[in-house]
């Protein structure tokens, strides 16, 4: 890997972890900030982004700041709006990703993989987490024990029904790349998404909603959309990931923290990549 990739997306890394550091430089910049400055500015001088891509990014980020100022519906339609492109990787956005892993197959009955280090998935869940972050002090062993009570319950039931229905099957393995597949699917792709579909969507839809079923409705709709997100996987893939996003919509709603939706995310991804076929059977 060249060190034009490792400072670029090891400055995003940065970005990404210093989200929980309530620090500022000068009293004045976050670290997150810094970081995610350093790196953009990086991706342009690399070639990984353009002046477009920080023009977009720029308006995004505003338009999530001033959401979380006024918390208007008609401002989190507009950041909703402007997330479609950037966690899609649409081409006039002009991002150029690094592609790690190209159309491999991990074992011999899976289908192709490939694994990016999207810049402009990330930066959502950056801005979104930024701006409505919380720094009060996180309930480790609540959250631990809906962690493993979630991921027990989830495995049982997706892996039976992946089974079934013939996306996966028991497929113990190690793949040389998992390091780097950890760092990239719970810092990029795990954050970025339960940002958007748990701490936006999921918070916004409760937040308008009243009754006793608005906590139920919530965490359906969200998980309904997660799950059209997937789209490219196909109308299994859509059902499964709807499943899943009830249970990652469920633990955000328990614990009120995203850290656990997060680790839900990924620590059911992990198990997936090492236990099951993956991404699917051919």
């Amino acid at each position: 890997m060249d060190i034009n990739i490792i400072l670029t997306y090891g400055f995003l890394l940065s970005s990404v972890l210093s989200l929980w550091a309530p620090f500022k430089l000068f009293n004045k910049i976050p670290l997150w900030l810094l970081f995610l400055a350093i790196s953009f500015s990086l991706a342009i001088a690399f070639k990984k982004a353009s002046f477009i891509s920080l023009a977009y990014t720029l308006f995004f980020g505003y338009s999530v700041y001033y959401y979380y100022k006024k918390k208007n519906i008609i401002l989190s339609f507009l950041v909703l709006a402007l997330s479609v492109p950037l966690v899609l990787h649409f081409s006039f956005l002009d991002f150029n990703n690094y592609r790690y892993l190209h159309n491999i197959h991990i074992t011999n009955n899976a289908t192709p993989f490939s694994l990016y280090f999207n810049l402009d998935k990330t930066v959502v869940g950056i801005f979104i987490i930024a701006f409505s972050f919380n720094y009060k002090k996180i309930a480790l062993l609540s959250i631990f024990k809906l962690l493993i009570i979630n991921l027990v319950l989830m495995g049982l039931i997706f892996f039976v029904l992946a089974t079934v229905l013939g996306y996966s099957k028991f497929e113990p393995k190690l793949p040389y790349f998992t390091p780097v597949w950890i760092l990239v699917n719970l810092f990029f792709t795990c954050m970025a998404e339960e940002a958007l579909f748990r701490r936006l969507i999921q918070q916004k839809i409760h937040e308008s909603l009243s009754g006793k079923y608005a906590s139920a409705i919530s965490i359906f709709i969200a998980a309904a959309i997660f799950g059209l997100a997937h789209f490219k996987g196909g109308a299994i893939y859509i059902a499964l990931a709807t499943l899943a996003g009830l249970f990652y919509g469920f633990i955000y709603y328990k614990s009120k923290r995203i850290e656990s939706a997060i680790l839900l995310h990924f620590s059911f991804n992990l198990i997936h990549l090492l236990l099951f076929t993956y991404p699917t059977l051919k």
